[in-house]
């Protein structure tokens, strides 16, 4: 009997495979072959979920904002106000463990590439402008009066600020401060 593979379980783990080496060391490091080493299978193994490496490379930054996405969402849908739904939504996105820190090392390999590659910067505008949108209802919530597309664009640029510091320099300071600015950030939003 021929043996059973679930496809979507070999994807999931070739992903993590190449967050692992970008998170490790850089994308452009990242090769088939150091992938196909990482996840302990074959390059033609690779191969046959991902035709090349510009693929992967799409695949993996596409699934590294899903998961924070998925996280986000379900912040969204948790009990609480809309101010502490937003603060939990947008501390989902902080690299504050170990999980977060790989999605951000991943986040910034991506967005230098993405500097020089179009395909890459589109499809980050991509996932931001859902960022963007998942974020207008709560800020409509807490400051109705705002202007909230603008209130998001900063909120956005505030966490891609403080995310990259504490990415950067993974201390408990820096964690902790970035929880802290932010905090004190939302307790601002719609009182001026």
């Amino acid at each position: 009997m021929p043996k059973v593979v679930d496809h979507d379980e070999r994807r999931r783990e070739l992903m993590e495979a190449s967050w692992q080496v970008i998170a490790d060391e850089g994308l452009e490091s990242l090769t088939m072959r150091k992938i196909a080493a990482a996840a302990g299978c074959t390059t033609g193994r690779l191969t046959h979920y991902f035709a090349n490496r510009e693929e992967l490379v799409l695949a993996a930054l596409k699934a590294a904002y899903d998961a924070a996405a998925i996280r986000m969402a379900a912040a969204l849908e948790a009990d609480g106000t809309p101010r502490e739904r937003l603060l939990t939504m947008l501390e989902e996105t902080l690299p504050l463990d170990e999980v977060r820190l790989r999605e951000w090392k991943i986040w910034i390999a991506f967005w230098g590439a993405a500097a020089a590659d179009a395909s890459l910067a589109g499809e980050n505008d991509t996932r931001h402008d859902r960022w963007r949108e998942a974020l207008l209802p709560l800020i409509r919530e807490i400051a109705p009066e705002s202007d909230a597309d603008y209130e998001a664009t900063r909120l956005i640029g505030i966490v891609d600020g403080l995310g990259l510091q504490a990415a950067i320099r993974p201390t408990a300071q820096n964690r902790n401060r970035a929880q802290t600015v932010l905090a004190t950030h939302l307790r601002s939003l719609g009182k001026n």
